[in-house]
Order: C-alpha cells, then sequence, then structure tokens
C-alpha cells in the first residue's frame, strides 16, 4: 500500500469517527429532556432550595422551643450530695482508728419567684410569634421576586419572539426583492436597501438573546437548580393579566405593616414591664436541705445524725425609687422608645394609606390603558397591511414599509411591555396588603 493510500484511509477513519461522534452528540441532544416550569413551581422551588429560608427556619425552630420551655423559670433546683470516708493504714488519730468508716448524704431544693417570671414568659411567646412573622416576610420576598422575575423573562421571549418574525417578514420581503431584480422589475438601489433592512436585525436578536440566556441562568441559580438542566417557561403575560375590576376588603389595621409595628409596640411594653419588676418588684427564695450523716466504730457503736432545715427570704429594691439610678433612667428611656414606636405606628397608618390609593389609581390607570394600546396595535397592524399591498404594486416605497413595521414592531412590543408593567404593579400591592400572590381580584368571582 502506497503512502498516499494510507494517507486517504486514515482520512476515512477519521472522518467515520467525527460522522459517528456528530450522530451521537445530535441523538443525546435529541433525547434531552427539557423541564417545563410554571410560576407557582417556580416558587416552590426556590422557597425550598434558598439558603437564607433555611437559615431563618433554624433560628425559628429555636425561637419555637425556647417559647414551651419558658415556664422553666418556676421549676425549682434540686441538688444530691454524698461523701464517704475510710481510713488507711498508717498514721491515723485516735478518733480515726476508732471508726471504720464514716458516712455523709445529703438532698436540697431552692426556689427562686420574682416578677420578672411573667415578662420572661411572655417575651419567649413574643419572640416567637415575631419570629414566625419575619418568616412569612422572607417568603413572601423571595415569592414576589421569582415572580416578577419570571414574568420579566417572559416579556423578554416574546420580545425576541416579535423581532424574529419582524425578521422573517424582512428576510421573505428580500427574497420577494431579489426575485423582481432579476426580472427586471426593481433597482438594486431598492434591492440593497431591502438587504441591508433584513441583515440589520440579526444583531439585535442575537444580543437579546445573549441577555435572555444570562437572565435565564439567572433564574435557575434562583430556584436552585443545575445550570445544565434545560427548561422553559410555561404560561404567558396574558393569562397573569388582572381582572379589570376588583376591590380592597382589607381595613388598615389588617395590612402586614401595621401588624409588625403593634408587635414591636406590644414587646416594648413587655420590656417596660419587666424593667419595671427589676427596679421596684420584691423577690422571694426558698430552700430545703436534708442531711444524714454517720460512722461505723471499731467498738460497733454507730452514730447517725439527720439534719434539716428550711430558709425563705424575701428581697425588696429601693434603688428603682431613686431618679437618677440606673433603675430609674432605663425605665425612662424605655419609655421613651415606646413613645417613638407609637408615633411611627401613627404615621404608618397615614402612609399606607396614601400608598394604597395611588397604587390602586396606578392599576386602574394602567388597565385603562391596555384597550387604547390594543387598538393601537390594531392601527399598527392594518397599516402594515395596507402599506405592504400598495409596495408590492409599486405605489409605496421601502422606506415607507420599513417604517410601517418598526411602527407594529414597536406597538406590540409596548403591549408586552405594558402588561408587564400592570402585573408588577398588582404584585406590589398583593404584597402590601398580605394577600396570596395572583388572587387579587379574583376571590370577588
Amino acid at each position: 500500500m502506497s503512502i498516499y493510500n494510507g494517507k486517504n484511509m486514515k482520512r476515512i477513519i477519521f472522518a467515520a469517527i467525527a460522522l459517528f461522534c456528530a450522530f451521537s452528540l445530535n441523538a443525546q441532544a435529541g433525547s434531552e429532556k427539557v423541564r417545563s416550569i410554571t410560576v407557582d413551581e417556580a416558587v416552590i422551588l426556590a422557597a425550598d432550595n434558598n439558603i437564607s429560608l433555611k437559615r431563618q427556619r433554624i433560628s425559628l425552630e429555636t425561637l419555637e422551643r425556647r417559647n414551651k420551655t419558658s415556664w422553666n423559670g418556676v421549676s425549682p433546683s434540686a441538688s444530691l450530695s454524698g461523701s464517704f470516708t475510710k481510713p488507711l493504714d498508717g498514721i491515723v488519730t485516735d478518733m480515726e482508728a476508732k471508726q471504720k468508716y464514716t458516712y455523709q448524704m445529703g438532698a436540697s431544693v431552692s426556689l427562686s419567684l420574682t416578677p420578672s417570671l411573667y415578662t420572661s414568659i411572655r417575651a419567649a411567646s413574643l419572640q416567637y410569634e415575631s419570629g414566625k412573622t419575619s418568616y412569612e416576610d422572607a417568603v413572601r420576598q423571595i415569592e414576589l421576586n421569582v415572580r416578577k422575575l419570571f414574568y420579566s423573562l417572559l416579556y423578554t421571549k416574546e420580545s425576541m419572539n416579535l423581532q424574529r418574525r419582524n425578521m422573517e417578514t424582512a428576510r421573505i420581503r428580500y427574497e420577494n426583492n431579489r426575485d423582481k431584480y432579476n426580472r427586471g422589475q426593481l433597482s438594486e438601489l431598492d434591492l440593497l436597501q431591502s438587504q441591508y433592512s433584513y441583515e440589520s436585525l440579526r444583531p439585535n436578536i442575537e444580543s437579546a438573546e445573549i441577555a435572555y440566556q444570562n437572565n435565564i441562568a439567572s433564574f435557575k441559580q434562583t430556584l436552585g437548580l443545575s445550570q445544565n438542566e434545560k427548561i422553559e417557561l410555561s404560561g404567558s403575560l396574558s393569562d397573569a393579566v388582572p381582572p379589570e375590576s376588583f376591590s380592597v376588603n382589607q381595613t388598615v389595621e389588617e395590612l402586614p405593616s401595621i401588624k409588625k409595628l403593634k408587635a414591636s409596640i406590644e414587646q416594648q411594653e413587655n420590656s417596660l414591664l419587666a424593667t419595671r419588676f427589676s427596679a421596684y418588684g420584691p423577690s422571694i427564695s426558698a430552700s430545703y436541705s436534708w442531711g444524714l450523716g454517720g460512722n461505723d466504730s471499731v467498738e460497733d457503736f454507730k452514730q447517725n445524725q439527720e439534719s434539716h432545715s428550711l430558709s425563705l427570704s424575701l428581697r425588696i429594691p429601693l434603688d428603682g425609687y431613686l431618679p437618677w439610678s440606673n433603675g430609674a433612667n432605663s425605665i425612662a428611656s424605655q419609655k421613651a422608645t415606646l413613645q417613638d414606636l407609637k408615633l411611627q405606628l401613627e404615621n404608618e397608618r397615614t402612609s399606607v394609606q396614601l400608598n394604597l390609593q395611588n397604587s390602586i389609581k396606578n392599576i386602574l390607570q394602567k388597565q385603562s390603558q391596555m384597550d387604547l394600546i390594543d387598538r393601537n396595535v390594531e392601527l399598527a397592524q392594518k397599516t402594515y397591511d395596507m402599506t405592504l399591498t400598495a409596495y408590492n404594486h409599486g405605489s409605496r416605497d421601502l422606506l415607507t414599509l420599513q417604517s410601517t413595521a418598526d411602527a407594529l414592531l414597536k406597538a406590540k412590543t409596548d403591549r408586552e411591555s405594558k402588561k408587564f408593567e400592570l402585573i408588577s404593579a398588582v404584585l406590589d400591592l398583593e404584597n402590601t396588603l398580605g394577600l396570596p400572590f395572583g388572587t387579587l381580584g379574583k376571590e370577588d368571582k
């Protein structure tokens, strides 16, 4: 076999291997499953895999355990003691020589009662309730972020689809113009303009695709999914648009921000009461002890002694009655903090009412604009269709057709953008009201 034939054989083998690998990769890519994810599934994945939520769950379990055992302040303290002594051979005293061994045993129980016992139990309960509220707020914030990111990706995807359809239309127009040019029915300048109009759309679509893939990667990270997993979003912006009419039935006192401030005031009141108990309240202590001791002497004379003791004590602090004492200063400081929280609550009641009114007006305004935007899309579509017909008959130039195509694309893109803005505004309002996401207006039906 010649060297030339040997090289040809190697080329054939290499080509066969390359074709086999390419076929295997294509088959693997074709068999790779794509995971379809709805917005509700995305929320569940994020809630299960979010690290900060896992940490808050651990903190909440600690607060729950502390709340369940907060009564342990009334549990008495008990102890047992004992000793055994046996003299060893060697230097011993006369007394030790008469004894085989000595022993002692005892038990004691003590109990201390202070007025702050009530406030400590109350504080544990309030801290646990506050922990549950904080955890629920964190869950809602993650759900809000995931839903907004999901609908943002839907908007970006729909915008890219519109651009692709516009590019496909431009491609068909260019090919038609090329046929007309070959038949001598179109000038070279018009052909080049249509070619540029078609090819100039590609860079924008490629840039949008790269940005979309980067956002998808961030979305996977938020959900705790592997970057190698293929996903697609299931849903549309039109399905998430709220109904045209809705009502807000929550009172101001039921809003989450108001409830949180009320809980803070309740905690501060309990802390102030605990400080007052510490400064003014008496404390009672009681203890009981029992002891038994004895020895076993060489003269067979056993000595056993049993003892009992009970003690009671009462302590009444007087420093709190002095206006310059630490206790009095602490009480004054906590009173000021409590007053500040009450002023915050009063201000929040006014602010939240204004925010609700502005949010509702904003949503109603966006809803009223949707009908106008739909009519604008219909008008842009009719204008484009009429211009295209006129262009095909030679009564409109390519520049006019391209302008109407750009206007149609902008109208459709603006409509999807307004849908996303409306959905985001409704999500923010639901978050302010503390409603389950996606339910505003639907519970009225």
